[in-house]
């Protein structure tokens, strides 16, 4: 149990750590990156005046995850990129397109840690209302019945005893009583055993 709980919590913690890399890099962290590039060597494309550099950059990252475009200047620093334009800064497009990728990587990884403590999590336990606990103890019985008819028409199993009127009234008034909070299985089989014969009674009055 206590390493349940020590997994439990390292994931958690991961997952914290996971979704902080998806924070947004905001106008500065994008002004931040292209400083980083240009210094790293890397020159701006001539269809892109200075002045207009941080703006047009900041709208088309806009929204995307400041660790991913961090990853994505680091590898166009170290040339990592397979792109004909190495020495130049990708253009806005590109660029978001290239931190769009790196994010899917990290979103992944988000959605694995996730999956794994949902699995580890207990399930609750269903709660059923009485009516709901009766409808389905009676359809249990309907299906022991009719299996056991199937049965005994295949010559599968001995035909259920039948009771005399008398005994089979008892016995229909004992089931009708509400069973104690937990019975054991005998107690169980008995039960499913008198009431097959109920009903077996109940079929041989009818057919008489």
């Amino acid at each position: 149990m206590t390493n349940q709980l020590t997994t439990l919590s390292t994931l958690q913690q991961r997952i914290t750590a996971i979704a902080d890399r998806m924070a947004p890099a905001g106008d500065d962290g994008v002004a931040k990156a292209l400083r980083t590039l240009q210094t790293g060597g890397l020159a701006l494309s001539a269809n892109i005046k200075p002045k207009d550099m941080n703006t047009v950059y900041s709208y088309a990252l806009s929204g995307l995850s400041h660790d991913a475009l961090t990853t994505v200047c680091k590898k166009l620093v170290r040339g990592e990129y397979d792109i004909d334009r190495k020495a130049f800064i990708p253009l806005p497009p590109e660029m978001a397109a290239m931190v769009r990728a790196e994010q899917r990587l990290i979103s992944d990884d988000l959605s694995r840690a996730r999956a794994s403590l949902a699995s580890m999590q207990p399930e609750a336990p269903v709660e059923r209302s009485p009516e709901e606990q009766a409808r389905v103890k009676e359809l249990r019985l309907q299906f022991l019945n009719a299996h056991q008819d199937l049965k005994e028409r295949n010559g599968l199993a001995p035909a259920v005893e039948t009771l005399d009127e008398d005994k089979a009234e008892y016995f229909s008034r004992i089931m009708s009583l509400k069973d104690a909070p937990i019975i054991s299985a005998e107690q169980h089989a008995e039960r499913q055993k008198r009431a097959a014969q109920i009903a077996s009674t109940a079929k041989s009055e009818v057919a008489a």
